[in-house]
C-alpha cells in the first residue's frame, strides 16, 4: 500500500494508536475525521471495507467502544445480542438494510438477510440499531459510506412508559433514525424558543429509566452554558451545527443536581459541526458559545461502567 505522504503521519498514527481501559476526553474533529476516512480508504481490505477503534473501556462484551468504519461496498449482515449500536454517518451515502431474518449465522456475522427494511442513510445522520436486530450497511457501485460506530450495552430493564420524547416509530421495533435534514427543521424550531439560560432542547428518544442513560436529546445554545457533571453517565456527543468551546476539567463549584456555578481551571477545547465528542463521567465541562453564535448537537447519554 502506498500512503501519500501527506497522509503518512496520520497512518502511522492510527497503526499505532494504542486501545485504552478508560478514555479521558476525546474531541475527534471533523477536519480530522475525514482524514482518516481518507487513509481508511487507502487500506480497504477483500470485504470491501477499513476500520480502527477510536477507543476502547475494554469491556467483555465490547460495549463502551468507539469504532470507526468505512465500506466502500456492502457490508456482510451483523447481529449482536447484547449490543445496541449507535451511528453518526461522517460522510458518504447507502443504505441500511435492518430487521428480517439473518440466515447463515456465525459469531456476529450472517451470509445475507431475509426481509427487513431499507432506508437512505446519509452524511449527518444519527441511527440506533436495537441489540438483537439483524442490519448490512449497502454502498453503490463507485460510493462509500464512513461513520463513527459506538458500542452501547445492551438496556435491561423496561422501557420508559411516558418518556419526554417519542422514539420514531420506524421497522422494526427500537430501530431509530434522525436525518441530517430533520435535525436542520428541529434547530430551526429550537432557535425560536430558546429560553432563560440561552439554551432550547428537546428529548429525541428515551429507553432508559428516568433518562439516567440511554436517553438521546437535541441541544440548541445560544449562550454559554452552565457547567454539568454526571456521576453515572458518559457523554457522547455528535456536532450538528454551529461552534464554540468546551471547557473540560478542572474543579466544578457550586454544585447541585448535576450543575455547578463555574468551573475552576479546565482546558477550552475548540469544537464544531461534524465533531464526535466522548466526555467520561465525573468530569466537569460547560458549552461555551460566542456572541451571535451557537452550538447544535445530538447528545447520547451512555451508563458509565
Amino acid at each position: 500500500m502506498i500512503v501519500p505522504p501527506v497522509l503518512l503521519p496520520l497512518a502511522l498514527a492510527l497503526v499505532s494508536m494504542p486501545q485504552s481501559q478508560d478514555p479521558g476526553f476525546i474531541v475527534w474533529g471533523a477536519t480530522e475525521l475525514e482524514e482518516r476516512s481518507a487513509a481508511l480508504g487507502n487500506r480497504i481490505g477483500p470485504d470491501g471495507s477499513a476500520r480502527e477503534t477510536l477507543a476502547d473501556y475494554v469491556t467483555p462484551s465490547g460495549s463502551h467502544r468507539f469504532r470507526y468504519i468505512r465500506r466502500d461496498s456492502d457490508g456482510r449482515p451483523e447481529m449482536h445480542d447484547e449490543i445496541n449500536d449507535v451511528v453518526y454517518i461522517q460522510s458518504g451515502e447507502g443504505t441500511l438494510l435492518v430487521g428480517g431474518e439473518m440466515l447463515g449465522r456465525t459469531g456476529d456475522l450472517g451470509t445475507a438477510i431475509e426481509g427487513g427494511r431499507r432506508y437512505p442513510v446519509a452524511t449527518g445522520d444519527v441511527i440506533r440499531i436495537p441489540a438483537g436486530t439483524p442490519h448490512a450497511y449497502l454502498v453503490p457501485d463507485g460510493g462509500h459510506v464512513t461513520y463513527v460506530l459506538v458500542r452501547v450495552p445492551l438496556f435491561a430493564g423496561e422501557v420508559v412508559a411516558e418518556p419526554d420524547g417519542e422514539a420514531p416509530d420506524l421497522d422494526p421495533p427500537g430501530f431509530a433514525l434522525w436525518r441530517s435534514a430533520e435535525l436542520d427543521r428541529r434547530n430551526a424550531a429550537l432557535g425560536t424558543r430558546i429560553g432563560p439560560d440561552d439554551s432550547a432542547r428537546e428529548t429525541l428518544a428515551d429507553y432508559g429509566p428516568g433518562g439516567l442513560s440511554h436517553r438521546f436529546r437535541f441541544i440548541r445554545r445560544d449562550g454559554d452554558g452552565r457547567p454539568e457533571l454526571h456521576e453515572d453517565i458518559i457523554d457522547v456527543v455528535f456536532v450538528q451545527s454551529g461552534q464554540g468551546d468546551l471547557l473540560v476539567g478542572g474543579e466544578m463549584i457550586g454544585e447541585s443536581n448535576a450543575a455547578g456555578s463555574r468551573i475552576n481551571g479546565g482546558t477550552r477545547h475548540p469544537v464544531r459541526a461534524g465533531d464526535v465528542l466522548h466526555i467520561p463521567a465525573r468530569v466537569p465541562h460547560a458549552y461555551l458559545v460566542p456572541d451571535g453564535g451557537h452550538v447544535t448537537y445530538v447528545l447520547v447519554r451512555v451508563p458509565a461502567l
